[in-house]
């Protein structure tokens, strides 16, 4: 059979190897950090059961394989039936055949569902063309157009990815289209609580983008880091960007130039309002990217320190 007396730390480096998968890429797999899967494998640490079985699943072995270190004649789908006893030989053979088809076919979910998005915004830009003749359709479809986009595009944190995108459209759109922003709910503060229609669409797209950036922090700050140094370097430089660039967003606002442009030369009020809106977006990007880091970093610091 094989060497019964490897333990679990030795038959996860042993597999992990045979894998070609870094400390790294499997700690990454399991959701945790570098340094849990190296102390897993020096045997100072043993993985919790739910990690086992996702081990399990990884490389494909029975759990017999994996706990005890039994090594097989040949691993992979006929280990696993061969450990398993007759009652339990469909269900392996039923999850084994889902891993294989989720890595062939790429998530088909997905694909499916940008599918049907791109469906949708060809119906509506169809039918709006032929109802109006205008081509305010193309606008309207251009949520499900770009949705379709990610889907195809994107392998995880679809919904996240989506949701962004259309925040970022309904945004733009309420920039140009009536000059509300998030922005004006300053003013409700400026004015003493003076609410309007205005304010308290400000006040649903300020809760809206801050209920974004947290879910995002929550979705991509739990992915460890491999490298400290490395991390606490991106954590910084995504900071001093973000101060960077409200300085450059205090020097355009305040700019004589851009003051006499919109004073007058009216025609080029869109450019500045563009190059205002792109200022502002980019800042908070670059206030995510931050936080993001920064629990990373924060998370990956906590796991070294146990």
């Amino acid at each position: 059979m094989g060497d019964k007396s490897m333990s679990l730390g030795e038959t996860i480096y042993r597999l992990r190897t045979e894998k070609n998968l870094s400390q790294g890429d499997l700690a990454e797999r399991l959701e945790v950090s570098r340094q849990s899967v190296s102390k897993w494998e020096n045997d100072s640490a043993v993985p919790d059961l739910a990690k086992i079985v996702k081990l399990s699943e990884l490389f494909e072995v029975s759990l017999d394989e994996l706990v005890k270190g039994e090594r097989t004649p040949e691993r992979g789908y006929n280990a696993v039936l061969q450990d398993e006893n007759e009652s339990s030989k469909m269900e392996v053979k039923s999850r084994y055949n889902n891993v294989q088809a989720n890595v062939q076919t790429g998530f088909p979910g997905r694909k499916i569902a940008g599918t049907i998005l791109f469906c949708m915004a060809f119906l509506v830009a169809l039918l709006i063309l032929i109802a109006s003749g205008s081509l305010l359709g193309v606008i309207v479809a251009l949520p499900f157009l770009i949705c379709g986009m990610i889907c195809f595009a994107v392998k995880k944190h679809v919904g996240l990815w989506c949701a962004w995108a259309i925040y970022l459209l309904t945004d733009i759109y309420l920039a140009f289209a009536t000059g509300i922003s998030r922005i004006s709910i300053l003013y409700v503060v400026r004015y003493m609580f003076h609410w309007t229609v205005g304010t308290i669409v400000a006040l649903v797209l300020f809760l809206g983008l801050a209920a974004l950036i947290v879910i995002t922090v929550l979705c991509l700050g739990k992915v460890p880091l491999e490298s400290l140094i490395k991390g606490k370097k991106q954590m910084l430089t995504a900071w001093i960007a973000w101060i960077g660039l409200h300085l450059v967003a205090f020097l355009f606002g305040h700019s004589a130039v851009f003051r006499y442009i919109t004073e007058h030369m009216g025609l080029l009020w869109g450019v500045y309002a563009l190059i205002s809106v792109v200022l502002n977006w980019v800042r908070v990007l670059a206030f995510t990217v931050a936080a993001v880091a920064t629990v990373r970093y924060v998370k990956s610091k906590k796991a070294t320190d146990i």
